[in-house]
């Protein structure tokens, strides 16, 4: 009997070697590994600066009689479907030139952002002084970029300056509602007198009268103290008056009413860019970089490109400019 269990278990060792019967083993079971969550990065947006609204030329000088052209552009608009401005002007010394003679009313000139557009008002009181406009595109659309919102026409009518000034200024989204917008800085056109005409006959020449005494010498003219003016050129924001602002600069408001040629010091709108009679670190002429401004921006505001611009601060034409830096112009 033994003998034939041990033939047995030999037997059954064969087959399990032999592959026909597999061991069955309890595998020692094991914790599971959890796959490490994948990293995110925080990514913080970076913040995209308001619409700024400025004029193209700011300041500009005319003789009576004659016209000249100041467009109103828009930077960085995002999401513009309409938009309202109101300017005003001193009627006394210029006035609005029609844009559309075969239309009612004296039209300003619609620019080419936002377009085509919708017009809902579009007229310049000469009376008063006002000019109004008013577009948006179609119900839905929107429109981002910069470009030229509209031009006036401008006439000198008598010697004097007169401020464009913006009392509303408003940009809409599709659904009506008003966005984010910095304020127009306000411009200044000066009318000057038209040169003397030269008589029609020439006079009798009469013979000079006899020198007795040696003449008096007379000083050598001097520059006018406006010619000579160097500054600072910057930005009202809200809140901010000359006072605060001389504060900042080291001046007072009376030397930058002069500089700025501004009547009353204690009435100034956010928005008005004034000249501050400091010496810049360099240069002529400085401006005070402010939120929403670009070379672009600020090139056109002094009638410069931008490669120019960059080329006399040192910097590329793609390089960021920072709040409160001041940067070398040539107005």
């Amino acid at each position: 009997m033994q003998t034939k269990k041990s033939v047995l278990w030999i037997g059954l060792a064969l087959l399990i070697l032999s592959g026909c019967i597999r061991p069955v083993y309890n595998e020692t079971p094991t914790a599971t590994q959890e796959a490490a969550p994948a990293f995110s990065p925080v990514v913080t947006p970076t913040p995209v600066p308001p619409p700024n609204l400025y004029l193209d030329p700011p300041v500009v000088e005319i003789e009576a009689g004659e016209t000249t052209t100041i467009r109103v552009r828009i930077d960085n608009a995002q999401r513009m479907n309409g938009i309202l401005l109101d300017l005003s002007f001193d009627p006394s010394v210029i006035a609005v030139e029609d844009a559309d003679p075969e239309t009612e009313g004296v039209q300003l000139s619609p620019g080419e952002i936002p377009h085509p557009v919708q017009v809902a008002q579009n007229e310049a009181l000469n009376g008063p002084g006002h000019a109004f406009y008013q577009v948006s595109l179609e119900s839905g659309a929107v429109v981002n970029g910069s470009g030229v919102v509209v031009s006036l026409i401008l006439r000198g009518v008598a010697v004097g300056s007169s401020p464009l000034i913006l009392e509303n200024g408003v940009i809409f989204d599709p659904d009506g509602t008003p966005l984010e917008l910095m304020p127009l800085a306000s411009g200044l056109v000066t009318v000057v007198g038209q040169p003397a005409s030269e008589p029609t006959s020439s006079p009798v020449p009469q013979p000079p009268p006899q020198q007795t005494t040696q003449p008096t010498p007379q000083p050598t003219p001097q520059p006018s103290a406006s010619s000579a003016i160097v500054g600072i050129y910057y930005v009202v924001q809200p809140g901010e008056n000359l006072y605060r602002i001389g504060l900042k600069f080291g001046t007072t408001p009376e030397a930058i009413g002069a500089a700025s040629d501004i009547a009353d010091i204690n009435q100034v709108q956010a928005g008005t860019m004034i000249l501050v009679p400091v010496a810049p670190p360099q240069g002529s002429a400085g401006y005070y970089v402010h939120r929403g401004d670009t070379l672009y921006s600020i090139a056109r505001r002094f009638g410069m490109t931008a490669e120019t611009l960059a080329s006399l601060n040192g910097i590329g034409i793609t390089s960021p400019i920072a709040v409160g830096e001041l940067l070398i112009v040539t107005p």
